[in-house]
């Protein structure tokens, strides 16, 4: 079974069918915790804008964070902190080598401070430099012999080198050290699945779910053990527990979908392979977000996907986030008008539409609002906007047949047949039903 390298939340970790879990301090080092070495008024505002920048990681925005850490280095060029921290964001946004350099330089500084190694070791990890990060996690666990992360993260090299029994022994000095160390447990259980040994992996997923009832990986784990022992009940049970907490990922309904097979719940092995089809291609549209952020298309097409599998929510933020890639680009606001109305708001339909139609004339535009027009009764705003858009439909025949019943409540009388024969010639069946 081949391992593959993933990032999971904020920490790195392996990726089989089972998962493993990698993991740094429950809380990164970060500026409250005195790393700093020079001392006075330098050190002070640099510290500051420290703790600037993790809020700004919390909040997401890269881009100020990475302001804020450029100017505590330039305020204090020892603060292992700020080199630190600036190394997660470079790392995350792919610059390997720089953010290679800054973990390093962090540890330069604070040679002492087994975290940044820890933190160093999981980088080079994912990037499957396994030699470096097993002698950074060797070298934490010399410093500190109760550091449980590193014991844990080095038995994860063990594994990536198929090196079951010494990881075994990683991750049992790991929980030997804190009995209630969940990743430890978890990990273990991949271990003993991984040599045959079922029952020891059973015991340790066990484990980890009464140390942890919402760990997901270990309800993925245990019921990827309860397929292999055929207890495919069992296994859709877990796998529902996975997706209960992780609803969008693809591997627990995949997982699942195979339980399901095995029951001969046809029906519900079907709607499993949807859902999983639905994340794919979610999947490819975060990437081409990813690669192209400064382009609405990408945006527009992921909003779109997202509602159609009722995430609304998100969808809009999605459409609020193209509009801001391209704010003179018309579609953005027809897309959006397109979904008000396909969701039953027909006003900001309208408005959108109209924006929409402000920033250029289009047949598109014209058509989303004149549907809210006449959805909302206001037949004359939408025969006006179907004759601009040039339709002749169905909707069109409905217009002039509710505006021809309208006149005639109004006693106009000429008005009103004028309009049900305009009706007529586009839908001849209309008001016979």
């Amino acid at each position: 079974m081949s391992l593959q390298l993933f990032k999971q939340q904020c920490v790195p970790a392996l990726l089989t069918a089972v998962l493993l879990t990698g993991c740094g301090d429950s809380e990164s080092p970060g500026p409250e915790s005195g790393n700093s070495t020079t001392a006075g008024t330098t050190a002070e505002p640099a510290q500051e804008l420290v703790h600037e920048a993790v809020t700004l990681i919390q909040q997401k925005d890269f881009n100020a964070a990475i302001d804020r850490l450029n100017k505590a280095i330039l305020a204090d060029a020892r603060s292992a902190d700020a080199y630190f921290q600036r190394a997660g964001i470079l790392a995350d946004a792919g610059q390997d080598k720089l953010a290679l350099a800054d973990y390093s330089k962090a540890i330069e500084l604070q040679p002492d401070d087994v975290r940044f190694l820890n933190m160093r070791g999981l980088f080079l990890l994912t990037r499957k430099q396994l030699d470096g990060a097993f002698a950074d996690f060797s070298l934490a666990t010399e410093k500190d012999p109760k550091y449980v992360q590193a014991w844990n993260n080095r038995g994860l090299v063990h594994l990536a080198k198929n090196e079951i029994s010494d990881a075994i022994k990683d991750f049992s000095r790991a929980v030997e050290i804190d009995p209630n160390y969940s990743d430890g447990f978890n990990n273990r259980g991949f271990a003993w699945f991984q040599s045959g040994e079922n029952a020891k992996a059973l015991q340790d997923f066990n484990a980890t779910l009464k140390l942890r009832p919402d760990y997901v990986n270990a309800y993925n784990n245990r019921g990827t053990l309860f397929l292999k022992l055929n207890q495919f009940r069992e296994a859709a049970s877990d796998f529902s527990e996975a997706i209960r907490r992780d609803e969008n990922n693809p591997r627990h309904y995949q997982n699942r979908r195979t339980a399901y097979l095995e029951l001969g719940m046809a029906e519900q092995a079907g709607q499993d392979a949807a859902k999983l089809t639905w994340l794919i291609q979610l999947g490819e549209l975060n990437a081409e977000v990813v690669r192209h952020p400064q382009k609405a298309a990408g945006y527009l097409r992921r909003a779109s996907h997202l509602a159609s599998g009722g995430h609304h929510e998100v969808a809009l933020a999605n459409f609020e986030q193209a509009a801001k890639a391209e704010p003179d680009r018309p579609d953005s606001w027809i897309s959006r008008a397109q979904y008000w109305y396909d969701t039953g708001d027909f006003q900001n339909a309208i408005t959108d539409a109209t924006t929409a139609l402000e920033k250029e004339y289009s047949h598109q535009a014209l058509s989303v609002r004149a549907d809210a027009f006449l959805r909302l009764q206001r037949f004359d705003e939408a025969i006006a906007d179907f004759v601009a858009a040039k339709r002749l439909d169905p909707a069109v025949a409905e217009a002039y047949y509710q505006r021809s019943l309208k006149y005639q409540r109004e006693g106009r009388r000429a008005d009103a047949e004028a309009d049900l024969e305009q009706a007529r010639l586009l839908n001849p069946n209309i008001g016979q039903q």
